[in-house]
């Protein structure tokens, strides 16, 4: 056992798992491709006195953090004794609230337990001039996601604002980040802010995938994962 720990899966995973997994995704793609990805609405919560459980124990900027977001929209759909998560909360596509928190020192010293996501396509030349403009911002392109952490949502909505502007070349990344720096203190001040309180833009509507191409065309492996399609029944129309 102590040696197959030092393995990967990947490394032990047989080759019929592999050629397995490899012709459902093929024909799941073809799916998504084709039909997108079915709605779901955010229906099931986690009880307030199991999330209250869960965060009592919690370092007190991820408890406050939390609690501040449990305050404006309710109890999570998801709880781990590590993470809640919210889906489709306000304007976010996702809300993540951690227990361990990161040490971020832009714009001023913090610790980031609030990541929160949106749909957002980032080409693939201005992923660096984002990078630039801070680390918390975080791509996925082939997702088509942007998320960002901080301590706070007023923090995640403006660096959101500013990633927009660097990406839409409205500001350089230079020029971003010294907007934050003003603004963030007038949003911890009380006092009007913005770019802190709610988006600038139109946030997109659906899903902002960046597939990519496929560039395998290897015609042995194409056979095989077509005879295993059809021998699983991934081929049948629904």
């Amino acid at each position: 056992m102590a040696e197959n720990m030092e393995k990967t899966a990947a490394e032990q995973a047989p080759g019929e798992a592999r050629l397995k997994l490899a012709a459902t995704a093929m024909a799941d793609n073809k799916k998504l491709h084709a039909n997108g990805r079915e709605k779901r609405e955010a229906t099931n919560f986690v009880d307030s006195d199991s999330v209250k459980k869960i965060i009592e124990e919690w370092p007190a900027t991820a408890k406050m953090a939390a609690a501040n977001t449990i305050k404006f929209y309710g109890s999570p759909n998801e709880a781990t004794p590590s993470y809640l998560i919210w889906h489709h909360n306000g304007p976010w596509k996702r809300t993540v609230a951690f227990r361990d928190g990161v040490p971020h020192d832009f714009p001023e010293p913090h610790t980031d337990v609030l990541e929160q996501f949106i749909d957002y396509h980032v080409p693939a030349d201005k992923v660096g001039l984002v990078a630039q403009l801070e680390g918390s911002l975080v791509i996925d392109r082939t997702k088509g996601e942007v998320s960002v952490h901080c301590d706070n949502e007023g923090a995640n909505t403006l660096s959101i604002n500013m990633m927009h502007e660097v990406v839409t070349g409205k500001r350089t990344p230079e020029e971003a980040r010294e907007f934050i720096k003003q603004e963030i203190v007038e949003y911890m001040m009380n006092r009007p802010a913005p770019y802190a309180e709610k988006f600038q833009f139109e946030l997109p509507e659906g899903e902002q995938w960046d597939p990519d191409v496929a560039v395998v065309k290897d015609k042995e492996l194409m056979k095989a994962v077509t005879e295993k399609q059809e021998e699983l029944g991934l081929n049948k129309p629904h």
